[in-house]
């Protein structure tokens, strides 16, 4: 009877110290991941720009966590802004790009939004701005 029991009491008492380990773990992860990112600039003033020509807004974003920083997503409110970014974690004290280039084809006052998730807040993106005003396109007449 007791060699029965022994392997049974030692599984339950493993069973129990696993779980009290795990959760102290995640209560861990959850700490460190209040990660801080630094941004340089949000929003950038692109002047006046020639129709027809992209502009390209250039937003430096710093690591000052103890962490690995991922950018999970960066996202542009419409079909005229596109975005690039690094797709690999930036190390602690590390800097890296995010890009916004504007398609300038429509003349006139242009404020574009583009939105970026980190992995220290997934719910909550930090918008982004460029701006500008696009020149009247150059007519082509012909005498």
């Amino acid at each position: 009877m007791k060699n029965t029991i022994r392997p049974i009491l030692l599984a339950l008492a493993l069973f129990s110290a696993s779980g009290l380990f795990a959760q102290k773990l995640k209560a861990e992860d959850s700490s460190q991941n209040a990660g801080k990112v630094e941004w340089m600039i949000r929003q950038v003033d692109m002047g006046s720009v020639p129709f027809g020509v992209p502009a390209t807004a250039e937003f430096q974003i710093k690591n000052v966590s103890t962490e690995n920083l991922m950018i999970l997503d960066v996202r542009s409110g419409c079909h005229c802004t596109s975005v690039e970014w690094l797709r690999e974690p930036i190390a602690p004290g590390k800097s890296t790009t995010v890009r916004a280039t504007y398609d300038a084809q429509k003349e006139g006052d242009f404020y574009r939004i583009i939105t970026v998730s980190t992995n220290f807040d997934p719910a909550q993106a930090v918008p982004l701005a460029i701006v500008g005003k696009v020149q009247k396109r150059e007519s082509t007449a012909q005498n």
